[in-house]
């Protein structure tokens, strides 16, 4: 850690969580435009996505170079809403492109999500439960929140 205060469970860290909680429930509830359960993302047919809500009933999990386009709208959006864990392999990549500064990647995790040694990231991972970034693991334009559990970082940048 470098400077900054760290708040235990006082009026910061309780409205930090409450704001978090209402996001998390708001990306949630959006109706969804594409159902990838069972999809593995970074695989064959499943590297480049545009914006959109996409919805996984169970898990979802991340193998290779996943590329996020959109389109040159910057005021579009990619929400992935998990129903349990989020686990990407060691050394895959998820890739923004064609994107703005109002650009917006989420990733709504119903239980934990791991990402693997060396994981390139892009978004903001809400989870229900607890974020683990294991390795040389980075999140580039993004942030990492668990609402019941812990983020565990190991070695890690986040941008």
């Amino acid at each position: 850690m470098s400077g900054g205060t760290i708040h235990i469970n006082d009026g910061v860290a309780q409205l930090a969580l409450a704001d978090a909680t209402t996001a998390y429930n708001t990306l949630a509830g959006l109706p969804f435009v594409y159902d990838y359960s069972g999809v593995t993302l970074g695989s064959a047919g499943y590297t480049t996505l545009t914006p959109g809500v996409y919805h996984f009933d169970s898990s979802a999990q991340l193998t290779g170079a996943l590329t996020l386009d959109f389109l040159g709208n910057p005021d579009s959006e990619f929400v992935f809403q998990i129903g349990s864990t989020l686990t990407t392999a060691s050394s895959s990549s998820v890739n923004v492109i064609n994107g703005g500064a109002l650009s917006g990647v989420y990733w709504q995790v119903g239980s934990s999500a791991i990402l693997g040694s060396d994981t390139t990231f892009a978004g903001n991972i809400l989870a229900l439960a607890s974020v683990s970034l294991d390795p040389r693991a980075e999140i580039l334009c993004g942030r990492a929140f668990a609402l019941t559990g812990a983020v565990t970082l190991i070695d890690n940048l986040i941008s």
